[in-house]
């Protein structure tokens, strides 16, 4: 397994609004680490990055989608988590109409400014670049599918999903068995991510992690070259409810396709 503590890893929660502070960065770099919230230009992105660092892998939440593709482009890996029980627990939105149109364009403009930080030394299979590990995060799945079925009920109504998934997967230890899982034995970083309130760094300490998957190997990847692919934890810790979800959803998606 590889040594997280040895390489380092990039995760951005890319946030859009041109006023606010909506970035999330978290980088880890050997046993260092560091999660800020910043704007969406790269200038002040890039204060909070370790300057002349490559990583071994980046991973951005946002929908990457080839270099090309179309905005219309409606994407497998977004409809696998838009229907069943994934709708109402962690579905992600439609990034070929409206306003997610706007968060793609968003993704691909981060994507582009961090391209060069990829160490091209490394390669991950199903990369959205190729010659550089650019891997798309989904946090509203990444922490929902690991959560037992029992934490959904009562759903979490019309709080802010993302925070109430965090706040449940810490309390259930769910994302520290993670840590454990991995290999990822830093304790002041668990203790971090753990403790952590702010919205957009969570997002990012997420993202994080994601690029800690992919590195080690231990992603359940979703989606297909087409539209892309959604990088998740690896489905042996998935809770049994969305490990049959995404059985069935491949199923009636592939049924669909067929029947065209």
């Amino acid at each position: 397994m590889i040594d997280l503590d040895s390489i380092a890893l990039l995760g951005i929660d890319v946030g859009f609004s041109r006023s606010r502070p909506t970035t999330g960065i978290a980088w880890s770099k050997g046993r260092a680490f560091k999660a800020a919230r910043t704007h969406t230009d790269w200038q002040r992105r890039s204060q909070h990055i370790p300057a002349t660092t490559t990583f071994s892998v980046i991973a951005i939440d946002g929908p990457l989608v080839p270099l090309g593709s179309h905005d219309s482009l409606d994407r497998l890996c977004e409809r696998m988590f838009i229907r069943g029980t994934f709708q109402a627990r962690c579905k992600p939105g439609l990034s070929h109409i409206g306003y997610g149109r706007d968060l793609r364009r968003a993704a691909a403009e981060t994507a582009e400014q961090v391209v060069h930080l990829a160490d091209r030394n490394v390669v991950v299979e199903k990369a959205i670049r190729n010659g550089a590990s650019i891997v798309e995060a989904f946090p509203n799945a990444f922490l929902g599918v690991l959560l037992p079925e029992a934490r959904f009920m009562p759903a979490a109504g019309k709080r802010r999903k993302f925070d109430w998934l965090y706040d449940h997967a810490v309390d259930s230890g769910v994302l520290e068995n993670l840590f454990h899982t991995i290999g990822w034995l830093n304790l002041e970083l668990i203790d971090a991510v753990l403790s952590e309130t702010d919205h957009e760094k969570r997002a990012a300490w997420i993202c994080l992690l994601t690029a800690a998957c992919a590195a080690t190997g231990k992603s359940e990847v979703v989606g297909d070259e087409i539209g892309g692919w959604f990088w998740l934890p690896s489905t042996n810790l998935w809770a049994q409810w969305a490990r049959d979800a995404l059985a069935q959803n491949t199923t009636e998606l592939r049924r669909q396709r067929h029947a065209v």
